[in-house]
C-alpha cells in the first residue's frame, strides 16, 4: 500500500467509530476517499446546499453555525460533519466554516453507505441508540480502570476461618483461646450469627485495667452486633467503612453466616500509602493547623486516583470522607475548647457533601439540627454559633472554601432545632417560591456527619412525606432541572463558550453533572425513597417503576462519564498548578470521547424532556 494512504488508514483507525474496524478493513477504505484543503475563512458548506459527502477533520478547526451565523459547534481533529445532510436527503440546514486551515478527508454517499452496509456498528455510532451509547459509555468507564488494588474482594484476603466463640464464653477462655489460635479478635456467634466481637483491647481496658471477672461471660464485654462485610465488598468499600465507624475489625459473611474477618492492618497492607487513609490520619491531628495541613494533600492524591484509573464515585466518596473526617476532628477540637455541648445536636453535610460527590475545591455546605431544648437554654444559641464558626473557618482552611451563598452552620438561618426545621420545611413546601426551593433542594440531600442522628432521622422523615405528598412542590424541582440546559446545538452537537474567560469550552458541571442530579433527585422524591447519592437515587427509583429502568441506566452511565472527565480535568489543572474549573475544551479530547461527551448530554437531553412531559413543565 501506498505510504500516504497507510497514513489515511492508521489516522481512520484512531478516529471514532472507524477505530471499531480491523486493519484488514480499514485497508479498502482510503482509496476511496479525496482530500481537500480549506483555508481559514473557508465555507466548507453552506445552509441550503446539497450535501454527499461525509467529512472527516485530518486537521485544523471547523465550526458549524446556523444560517444566521450564530455558532453552535465546534470540531476539531477526528471529528465529522456532514452526516445528518447525508441521513435526510435534503440540503444542509448548517454553515461549516473552516477556522483555521483545514484538511478534511471525504466519503462519498456511495462509499458510506456501503460501509454501514457491511458493518452495522458504523451506523449505531450515527444512529445514537440507547444501547449502544450506554455500552459505549460503560466501556470508556472500564477501559479507564486499572488494576486498583482496591477493588479486590475482601472474601479474597482472608487468610484463615473465623475463629469464633460463644456469649456464654467466660472470657479467660476466650482469652486463652485468642492466644493458642493467635489473633487479636474473636467473633461471638450465636445461632449462626454474628451478635459481637470481642478484642484484645475489650479485654484491657474492661477487665485488666479495673480488675474485672475473668470468669463472667464475652457477651457482659463484647461489642454487640458489630458492624459486618459480605465476601464480596471491595476492600475500598470496607476501608471507608472502618474509616467511617472508627472500627479496626470487621466480621466477614457469606449468606449472612460469618466466613472470617479482615483488620485495618490488613487493608494497610493491601493499599501501602494509599490515599484513601488520608481521611484517617486527618482523624487523628492534633489541632486545626494539622487538619489543613493534611488536607492539603488532597488535591494532588485526587491526581493519583485518576492516574490509577479509580472509578469518578469512588474518587467522590474519598474526598467527602476526608471532608467528613476534618469536620469530625474540627468539631471534637471545638468541643475541647468550649466544653461539653449544653444540649443534643447533629451536624448535617449538604449538597455534594450528602451525596458523597464532592470535588477538589468544592465548597462547603453544612447545617446544624439542635434539641428543642436549645430554645430553653441559656447560652445554647452563643455555643453552637462559636461551634460552628470555628468548624466552618477550619473547613475553609482545610480547603473547602465557604460558601458563597452562606449554606453554612455559621449562619443563624442554617443552625434551628427539630421544631424549627420541621417548621421551615413545611413552609419551602407549601410557597415553592425561587429561594424556597433552592433552599430545598440543598436541604434534600441531608446526611448526618457528627452526634445524634435521631435529629437528623426526624427532620429527614418529616422533608421527604411532605415533598412525596406535594406534586406542586415535585413540579418546581423538575421545572428546575429542566432548566439545566446541556451545550448542545439544534442539531445536537456540542455548544462552546464563544467569548469571554472560558471562550471554546463547555461548562461538564452546568450542563452535565447538575442535570443529573436534579432529575434523580426529583424522581426519587416522587417515590418517597430516602436514598441520597444520585446513583443510588437513579438506581432506587426505577426500582420502584417511577422511571424507565433504561433511563436510569443512561443516566447513570452519562454521569459515570461526565465525572470522569470532571477528575481528569481537574488533576490536569492541578498537575499545572492551575486555578479548578468544571470548563472544558473538548479540542482536548480524543475523538471517541468527544463523541461520548455528545451522547452524554443527548441522554440528558431526552430524560430531560420526559420529565418536563411528566410534570407539563412548559405549562407552568
Amino acid at each position: 500500500m501506498d505510504v500516504e494512504l497507510v497514513e489515511v488508514r492508521d489516522f481512520l483507525a484512531r478516529c471514532a467509530p472507524f477505530d471499531q474496524l480491523t486493519v484488514d478493513q480499514l485497508d479498502r477504505i482510503p482509496a476511496q476517499l479525496s482530500q481537500r484543503y480549506h483555508r481559514r475563512g473557508t465555507v466548507i458548506l453552506d445552509a441550503g446546499a446539497r450535501n454527499d459527502t461525509l467529512h472527516l477533520i485530518r486537521s485544523g478547526a471547523v465550526e458549524v453555525c446556523d444560517p444566521d451565523g450564530a455558532l453552535l459547534d465546534a470540531r476539531g481533529e477526528g471529528d465529522c460533519f456532514g452526516y445528518s445532510s447525508l441521513a435526510s436527503g435534503g440540503p444542509s440546514r448548517y454553515r461549516m466554516v473552516a477556522v483555521a486551515d483545514t484538511l478534511l478527508l471525504e466519503m462519498p454517499r456511495d462509499v458510506l453507505d456501503s460501509l454501514l452496509t457491511d458493518h452495522p456498528q458504523l451506523g449505531l455510532f450515527f444512529g445514537e441508540r440507547s444501547e449502544r451509547i450506554r455500552q459505549d459509555l460503560a466501556s470508556a468507564r472500564l477501559e479507564a480502570a486499572g488494576g486498583d488494588a482496591l477493588g479486590t474482594p475482601v472474601g479474597e484476603l482472608l487468610a484463615r476461618d473465623a475463629v469464633t466463640t460463644g456469649p456464654d464464653t467466660a472470657i479467660r477462655d476466650a482469652a486463652w483461646l485468642m492466644t493458642e489460635r493467635r489473633v487479636s479478635a474473636l467473633l461471638v456467634v450465636e445461632a449462626g450469627r454474628v451478635v459481637g466481637i470481642f478484642t484484645d483491647r475489650d479485654l484491657r481496658s474492661k477487665v485488666v485495667a479495673v480488675g474485672g471477672d475473668t470468669g463472667g461471660p464475652v457477651s457482659a464485654i463484647m461489642t454487640p452486633d458489630p458492624v459486618t462485610v459480605d465476601a464480596g465488598t471491595r476492600a475500598f468499600d470496607a476501608t471507608l467503612l472502618q474509616i467511617d465507624r472508627g472500627v479496626h475489625h470487621l466480621p466477614v459473611c457469606e449468606d449472612g453466616a460469618p466466613v472470617g474477618m479482615v483488620t485495618s492492618g490488613d487493608l494497610l497492607r493491601l493499599a501501602q500509602t494509599d490515599p484513601v487513609y488520608l481521611a484517617a490520619r486527618i482523624a487523628r491531628a492534633p489541632d486545626a493547623e494539622g487538619v489543613a495541613h493534611l488536607a492539603a494533600r488532597l488535591p494532588a492524591l485526587v491526581g493519583e486516583f485518576v492516574r490509577r484509573g479509580t472509578a469518578p464515585q469512588d474518587i467522590g466518596r474519598v474526598v467527602t470522607a476526608t471532608a467528613d473526617a476534618a469536620t469530625r476532628r474540627l468539631i471534637s477540637l471545638a468541643e475541647g475548647e468550649l466544653g461539653p455541648p449544653p444540649v443534643a445536636y447533629c451536624w448535617v453535610g449538604l449538597g455534594s457533601q450528602a451525596r458523597g460527590e464532592l470535588g477538589v475545591a468544592s465548597d462547603q455546605d453544612n447545617a446544624l439540627i439542635l434539641a428543642d431544648a436549645a430554645e430553653t437554654t441559656p447560652d445554647a444559641d452563643r455555643y453552637f454559633a462559636e461551634l460552628a464558626g470555628q468548624v466552618c473557618a477550619g473547613l475553609d482552611r482545610s480547603g473547602f472554601p465557604l460558601c458563597p451563598g452562606d449554606v453554612m452552620a455559621s449562619t443563624p438561618a442554617w443552625r434551628r432545632t427539630c421544631a424549627s426545621w420541621e417548621r421551615q420545611v413545611g413552609d419551602w413546601v407549601r410557597a415553592p417560591g425561587a429561594d424556597a426551593v433552592l433552599n430545598t433542594q440543598v436541604f434534600l440531600d441531608i446526611r448526618p456527619v457528627h452526634g445524634d442522628t435521631s435529629l437528623f432521622m426526624r427532620v429527614r422523615d418529616e422533608m421527604l412525606a411532605r415533598a412525596e405528598g406535594s406534586l406542586r412542590f415535585q413540579a418546581h424541582l423538575a421545572r428546575i432541572a429542566c432548566e439545566w440546559r446541556p451545550p448542545l446545538g439544534f442539531f445536537r452537537g456540542l455548544v462552546v463558550e464563544r467569548r469571554g474567560e472560558y471562550r471554546n469550552t463547555l461548562d461538564l458541571k452546568a450542563g452535565g453533572i447538575a442535570p443529573v442530579v436534579q432529575i434523580a433527585r426529583v424522581y426519587a422524591l416522587s417515590a418517597g425513597l430516602d436514598e441520597v447519592s444520585t446513583l443510588g437515587r437513579l438506581d432506587a427509583a426505577a426500582g420502584a417503576g417511577v422511571i424507565a429502568r433504561a433511563d436510569a441506566e443512561d443516566l447513570s452511565e452519562a454521569f459515570r462519564f461526565l465525572r470522569g472527565l470532571t477528575y481528569s480535568h481537574h488533576a490536569r489543572q492541578i498537575a499545572d498548578d492551575d486555578p479548578q474549573d468544571n470548563h472544558l475544551d473538548p479540542g482536548t479530547l480524543s475523538s471517541a470521547d468527544r463523541h461520548r461527551l455528545r451522547a452524554a448530554f443527548r441522554i440528558i437531553a431526552g430524560v430531560q424532556g420526559s420529565l418536563g412531559l411528566k410534570y407539563r413543565v412548559g405549562q407552568m
